[in-house]
């Protein structure tokens, strides 16, 4: 996920900025002082997030809001204030949520977690003596492999102990069923094909399509 910073105080970009520090997927492609630099930035580099203080010099944060959200309608707004009687005009103006200053850790992090769901999961796996993470964000085919699942990101694969039926309950946001033994991540999906009868699914970041069960297959056609 990408986000951009809005506020005119330099230490409160830097806070914010380390606050996102410790979810590794998120990255900052961007801090901006004022409504114009956001603009800017935001056609340049299209986040997925931009967190703007609503108090600042010229046009004010939900000003800007409401500009960026007209030039880019898919973007996510979160407001920061020191005053939470702004909250109710933040919501007005196409607001995601809001955070008052100080900002702390927990509130960032619930909040992240519901513009974003599962954006903050990890997964425990583990390559010869080492245990290792991954985001499910990050997660774009799993499948049933005897007794274990295999998952594959974009980095790499692993094998898990978490049944693929467990995985599709706890992040019903995340993946969608196209087989018996398959689950992908919704987000990926390119493209359907159908070719004599049978049907596989083209993933973002996956070098081979992904076979689907004919009933998997007419539930997409709607939804894709």
């Amino acid at each position: 996920m990408k986000y951009l910073i809005v506020d005119d105080e330099p230490i409160a970009r830097r806070r914010v900025r380390r606050l996102f520090g410790d979810y590794d997927t998120f990255e900052c492609i961007g801090e901006a002082a004022d409504s114009q630099q956001a603009i800017t930035l935001a056609g340049q580099f299209q986040p997925d997030l931009a967190v703007l203080d609503i108090s600042m010099p010229g046009m004010d944060g939900l000003e800007l809001g409401k500009h960026l959200r007209e030039a880019h309608p898919d973007i996510k707004l979160i407001y920061v204030t020191a005053y939470p009687e702004h909250a109710l005009k933040a919501y007005q103006v196409y607001a995601s949520g809001y955070l008052v200053k100080p900002i702390a850790q927990q509130q960032l992090a619930e909040l992240l977690n519901h513009i974003f769901p599962n954006s903050l999961a990890k997964l425990q796996f583990q390559v010869g003596h080492d245990i290792r993470w991954v985001n499910v964000a990050d997660i774009i085919i799993a499948q049933t492999d005897d007794r274990y699942t295999h998952i594959y990101f974009g980095s790499g694969d692993a094998l898990i102990d978490i049944p693929l039926k467990k995985l599709l309950a706890d992040y019903p946001t995340h993946f969608v069923q196209v087989h018996r033994n398959t689950i992908v991540k919704k987000a990926s999906i390119v493209k359907l094909e159908s070719t004599a009868g049978v049907h596989k699914v083209v993933l973002e970041g996956m070098d081979e399509p992904v076979q689907v069960s004919r009933r998997a297959y007419s539930s997409l056609k709607s939804l894709y």
